[in-house]
């Protein structure tokens, strides 16, 4: 999903004329329908492969599949997009306004490259048959350290422009995502 965030926004920073016009209104949730739909499938297929009818190799071949999927398309797309919104914003002779959005998306992504994919690229490494000093609480724990971090980006994002501590949760979700 924050492939597809990265992309989407790079787009509208890029493109902002097609895709207010040609862009099909419900395409987000497509996307995100069609990548929940991929992501159930494929830990259907590692559940069954792997627990209920376990077969190492096709387990195996699953779960490379998977890593190599996610370490080496999704996060490089994500990089490239996010590198390029990036840079167009910050290096604009006409100085766009960045928004909140644009600094959730950043932080985001930031965490994500600090703490989940580490734990992707050793279980990938892990699996190709390479052994490392590594225990995989520490990519579990950093993992979720990932998952925890992004409703408190909402949160302080989402409440940074006004210096009061008394915002609800709801209030700060809603100004982090009103641009």
């Amino acid at each position: 999903l924050l492939t597809a965030i990265s992309i989407e926004r790079c787009l509208s920073v890029l493109c902002p004329i097609w895709c207010r016009s040609h862009r099909p209104k419900h395409l987000s949730a497509i996307i995100s329908g069609l990548l929940w739909g991929l992501s159930l499938l494929l830990n259907t297929l590692g559940y069954v492969l792997c627990t209920v009818r376990p077969s190492a190799r096709s387990c195996r071949l699953l779960l490379i599949t998977i890593g190599a999927l996610d370490f080496l398309f999704c996060t490089p797309l994500m990089l490239l997009f996010s590198l390029t919104l990036f840079l167009r914003v910050k290096c604009s002779s006409q100085h766009l306004r960045t928004g909140r959005l644009f600094t959730v998306i950043m932080l985001t992504v930031l965490f994500f490259l600090i703490f989940a994919v580490p734990l992707s690229v050793l279980i990938l490494f892990d699996f190709l048959g390479y052994k490392f000093l590594y225990s995989p609480e520490i990519g579990f724990v950093l993992s979720c350290v990932n998952s925890s971090l992004n409703p408190i980006i909402y949160f302080l994002v989402g409440s940074y422009r006004d210096r009061r501590i008394k915002f609800t949760l709801r209030l700060a979700f809603q100004r982090a995502f009103e641009d």
